[in-house]
């Protein structure tokens, strides 16, 4: 994991998005439940690039902490 200021052109890293999304998320949110609905959403598209593909590892790590079903994708 890389920390520090990101150049203008960098992509952001998906460990720095998904702390991004959980400050998003609202006070009482149910956060293993946004993660599925966020897999969810990510599993309708066609392919997932590299950082996406370890976003969603991240989600998963979430659903996969609270107890939840697990979505598979092939």
């Amino acid at each position: 994991m890389r920390w520090g200021l990101a150049s203008a052109d960098a992509q952001p890293q998906p460990e720095d998005i998904l702390i991004a999304w959980l400050l998003w998320l609202p006070r009482n949110a149910d956060v293993a439940k946004a993660a599925a609905d966020e897999v969810a959403r990510m599993d309708k598209r066609p392919s997932l690039s590299g950082g996406a593909i370890r976003l969603r590892e991240l989600l998963l790590q979430l659903i996969d902490g609270a107890g939840l079903p697990k979505y598979g994708r092939a």
